[in-house]
């Protein structure tokens, strides 16, 4: 599973700035770019605030660059700076299964989550760029080691300013415009069930010679391109485009190609949403299955204290390739509380369900109502500006009422995550710091610097 630049725009990586001022250590991409506080984008990396939202709005443009760029040519810039930051995270995780009817099982095991390489910045007053590219990843759940090819995220933005607008453009590997993200900027390790889902997995069944695996998912970046834009003075933004729908893969002969919209209005430091999504057949394989899904969210933001929302009905005209459509519903409700300047509570419900779906008078032999929910709760505490611990528990039930199949899950996890300038690891500024204040320590300091030949 992934953690949310997981960007994230997290190329700056943690620190509550509403609270307490932070000195712009050498950490992630542009808090190195800009010598800000990674607080001034991020409440706790990867997750952005009103600022940081802003500032992606405004195509990654908008701070004057403390490190002055290269210029190439008229309208091209290169950072001054190498714009390259690693993050992973590394910890335990506890899984267990508990059947109905047949007996428990926990697996546990120490994994490296992800290994992540994070790149971005300016190109010009015009242009920027945005990567993320996974060496591994270890499934949380299974503990099984995947090996990525394609960039998870990687795009090239162009930005405008005008009559009150800002505007971008954008194309390559990008999350779907949805409420909130649903990995790059997640602050939960647990995704989002509602993101995750489609009627394939809700009836554990797909027409012969796919799988659900073939099948997009909101809750992963697609292939396409977007243009969106927001009014400063009223707040009302929008983001529309299309996408192969092919879960980050290059593939060369999708289902279809799908579209998007996301209206947004902000309300001071708060916003209101409403997402729409559709393909023309999700499933391909020369199957028809149209599919819709929308539905509001919500993002209400204080210093102390956050709350998100999403909700979505979704609509499949042939899930099975029978010809019986099926609709399916769900959501989630998140709110942070920050109990001090370095820990940050979490407390999370999601709930997904579909009506009855019976395909059988259609010759299929599916016949499923299905009932899903998780509580996940968890504390994150940053160690240094760029390291937190994360500790995130959650419990969820599986129902199925047809065949009278319910199973209990419990999932615990407990992490390091850091995000880092490659030249500088975790702590070494702190030791720097406190090295330089300690009594002798500056004059030591110029005193060797002179001495050098």
């Amino acid at each position: 599973m992934r953690l949310g630049l997981r960007i994230r725009m997290a190329l700056c990586a943690i620190v509550v700035s509403s609270l307490r001022p932070a000195p712009a250590a050498a950490i992630p991409v542009f808090a190195r770019i800009y010598n800000v506080p990674c607080g001034a984008c991020h409440t706790v990396f990867p997750q952005l605030n009103p600022a940081g939202e802003h500032f992606r709005a405004r195509g990654l443009h908008g701070l004057t660059p403390e490190i002055e760029p290269i210029k190439v040519g008229s309208a091209l810039e290169l950072p001054g700076t190498l714009p390259l930051a690693l993050y992973l995270s590394t910890g335990e995780d506890v899984t267990h299964v508990d059947p109905a009817g047949d007996s428990a099982s926990t697996r546990t095991h120490f994994n490296l989550q992800f290994l992540r390489l994070l790149a971005g910045g300016e190109l010009g007053p015009h242009f920027s760029f945005l990567a993320d590219y996974e060496f591994v990843e270890t499934e949380a759940d299974t503990g099984e080691i995947e090996t990525l090819v394609h960039p998870y995220q990687g795009f090239l933005n162009a930005h405008a300013e005008r009559w009150g607008w800002l505007g971008n453009v954008k194309g390559g590997w990008y999350e779907e415009p949805l409420g909130v993200s649903p990995v790059i900027h997640r602050l939960s390790v647990r995704p989002y069930l509602i993101y995750g889902l489609n009627a394939c997995s809700l009836l554990d069944t797909a027409p012969a010679g796919t799988t659900c695996d073939d099948q997009p998912v909101l809750g992963s970046p697609q292939i396409g391109a977007s243009v969106g834009a927001l009014h400063t003075a009223s707040g009302f933004g929008w983001a529309a485009g299309m996408t192969n729908g092919a879960n980050t893969h290059l593939s060369t002969t999708p289902a279809s190609a799908d579209a998007h919209l996301h209206l947004t209005k902000a309300l001071g430091s708060h916003r209101v949403g409403f997402f729409v999504y559709y393909s023309p057949d999700i499933v391909g394989s020369g199957i028809d299955d149209r599919t819709v899904r929308f539905g509001p969210d919500v993002d209400l933001y204080s210093r102390r204290f956050r709350l998100l929302g999403q909700f979505l009905a979704e609509h499949e005209s042939s899930p099975t390739g029978n010809g019986e459509s099926m609709w399916y519903y769900g959501g989630f409700l998140e709110g942070n509380f920050r109990v001090t300047s370095t820990l940050v509570s979490l407390l999370r419900v999601d709930y997904a369900w579909n009506p009855a779906f019976d395909d059988r008078r259609r010759g299929g032999d599916t016949h499923v109502k299905r009932r899903l929910w998780e509580l996940t709760g968890g504390l994150q505490w940053l160690l240094f500006e760029n390291l937190k611990a994360v500790a995130e528990v959650t419990y969820g039930e599986s129902q199925e009422t047809v065949s009278d199949d319910e199973t209990a899950t419990w999932r615990a996890t407990l992490r390091l995550v850091t995000a880092f300038w490659p030249f500088t690891p975790p702590g070494l500024t702190e030791w720097q710091e406190r090295r330089s204040a300690a009594p002798g320590g500056a004059e030591a300091s110029s005193l060797e610097h002179e001495a050098l030949p």
